[in-house]
């Protein structure tokens, strides 16, 4: 009797039946491990914009609490940030009490997601006194 070398194709297939899930759940897991750090790109982007604004608003503390709701009315965008950093960015402050002091600070930043249109947010909330 002869040897033979080599694999059978009933082996070559049970080989593939094991090899091609594999790949495709790697493929899988990659694919969402992109789409999983560019929306946490996205948040820390969002993130460092309304800290941005904060200091803003902390700086014009110095001249009072006044001149911070001037400078930064309250529900309107800022637009020194609008499409800054991210598509369809806007950043809104607004004010619980303009009378208080401290005065509550509310930091909204929306933008739309790129991948799929989803509209985020991230919301920041400080208190600002005179200094």
């Amino acid at each position: 009797m002869k040897k033979k070398d080599g694999f059978t194709i009933l082996e070559m297939l049970f080989a593939l039946g094991i090899i091609i899930p594999a790949i495709f759940a790697v493929i899988g897991i990659n694919y969402y491990m992109i789409h999983a750090s560019e929306n946490a790109r996205q948040a820390t982007t969002a993130l460092q914009d309304a800290h941005s604004v904060i200091e803003g608003i902390r700086n014009s503390s110095a001249q009072g609490l006044s001149r911070v709701i001037a400078n930064y009315p309250n529900g309107q965008a800022v637009a020194a940030f609008t499409g800054l950093n991210l598509t369809n960015e806007r950043i809104t402050v607004s004010y619980a009490n303009v009378n208080a002091d401290p005065l509550v600070v509310t930091v909204t930043v929306t933008w739309t997601d790129p991948g799929g249109g989803d509209i985020r947010t991230r919301v920041l909330e400080t208190q600002v006194t005179q200094r």
